[in-house]
């Protein structure tokens, strides 16, 4: 799993915690930056065929 990966279900945790204490402004954002962080992107797929590398590394 990607650090990235990891990040994004973090702030979704963030988020969640932030609806609980009723700061919903900061929660929204946190929950949309974690969705965001934890989809899989076509574009990464994309540049991952690209690279100079060859086979992608994690």
């Amino acid at each position: 799993m990607s650090i990235r990966r990891l990040l994004g279900f973090a702030l979704i945790f963030l988020a969640i915690s932030m609806f609980i204490e009723q700061m919903w402004w900061v929660g929204g954002i946190c929950f949309l930056i974690g969705i965001g962080m934890t989809a899989k992107s076509p574009i990464d797929r994309k540049w991952r065929k690209r690279s100079i590398y060859g086979k992608h590394r994690e």
